[in-house]
């Protein structure tokens, strides 16, 4: 989303949650309406606060801990592209790692040929 944010130019935190909160469903637009409507937790006042609550109901604790699990286990089985892929769609679930970590977890999991 912060992709798009900036290609259209979008800065303010109160319009950044009012256009995601156009495209929540199902579970996630009825927490919405249930965040706005209960005055005891208080408005969201930032795109931070909104995303870290957002991912707090419904990004378990414990996913990111098992995605670096992942990352460090995951092995190129097929092409490098697939591994690549595999390896990219992990680290979306990752947030704090050092560069290094991340090198040196991708260059383990690929064939000994390619590294």
């Amino acid at each position: 989303m912060e992709n798009n944010f900036h290609a259209k130019g979008i800065v303010d935190d109160a319009v950044k949650i009012k256009t995601i909160s156009m495209f929540l469903i199902d579970i996630a637009l009825l927490w919405w309406r249930g965040r706005t409507t209960d005055k005891r937790q208080g408005e969201i006042g930032t795109w931070q606060e909104f995303q870290c609550e957002l991912n707090g109901q419904f990004y378990p604790e414990f996913t990111e801990e098992e995605a670096w699990a992942k990352l460090q286990r995951v092995t190129q089985r097929g092409t490098v592209g697939e591994y690549v892929r595999e390896f990219k769609e992990l680290m979306l679930q990752v947030s704090d790692v050092t560069e290094k970590e991340v090198l040196l977890a991708f260059q383990n999991g690929l064939k000994l040929w390619v590294r």
